[in-house]
């Protein structure tokens, strides 16, 4: 997503962002054995996600059609392997503060056309896009492109965090809660929410 931000350079400093829907609650970690593999079923991802395509002007993002699929796998000698693949599109509404670039006040035309040279230059890291005038704003709607993430390291419980760490990358505390064949885990590593030991973006797996 960096590759948007030099043509998304907001004027204000309001940072709100509106997840159209992402409003499945929030989960509270219980901890657990994850030992085993594990599929995913669903997906809650929040905003703030993405809060770099909108954390520097008051612009709106829904990801309600973005998801998440892969699987899990944790291994009984506290090794993991994972595969993710994040696609669909998200909608975000610039308000005319929003719409300049170095100062320089842009069109939604000049938005669209930026966008369009980026992914013919294939520096996007989105599969398609397209904004349209919304009123004095722009609404743009990005297809992620679906490119697939593999991970493997090391994972060890504590309590109700779940411990992952990366071939040569620094362990991550992760929230998570094991129910029968059910796994729900924090997308972000070390997300919580309102409260120790909740999550709001996070996956729930069932076990194969």
């Amino acid at each position: 997503m960096a590759s948007l931000l030099s043509l998304s350079a907001c004027g204000d400093d309001g940072g709100d962002s509106d997840g159209g829907g992402a409003a499945c609650g929030e989960f509270a970690a219980c901890g657990g054995d994850p030992t085993g593999s594990w599929t995913i079923e669903e997906t809650c991802l929040d905003p703030s996600m993405f809060a770099e395509l909108t954390e520097t002007c008051d612009a709106t993002i829904d990801i309600s059609g973005v998801e998440m699929v892969g699987t899990a796998e944790f291994k009984p000698d506290s090794t993991y392997v994972t595969t993710s693949t994040m696609e669909g599109p998200m909608k975000i509404v610039y308000p005319p503060s929003c719409l300049t670039m170095e100062g320089v006040t842009i069109t939604c035309a000049q938005l669209d056309a930026t966008m369009q040279e980026l992914l013919a230059q294939g520096a996007a890291s989105f599969s398609s896009a397209s904004c349209v005038a919304a009123g004095a704003g722009c609404a743009c709607t990005l297809v992620l492109e679906g490119t697939t993430t593999t991970g493997a390291g090391t994972w060890s419980v504590s309590g109700s965090s779940l411990t992952v760490q990366a071939d040569g990358e620094a362990a991550q505390e992760v929230p998570f809660c094991v129910e029968g064949s059910s796994l729900t885990m924090a997308i972000q590593a070390g997300e919580e929410g309102g409260a120790p030991g909740t999550g709001k973006s996070y996956m729930r797996l069932t076990k194969q």
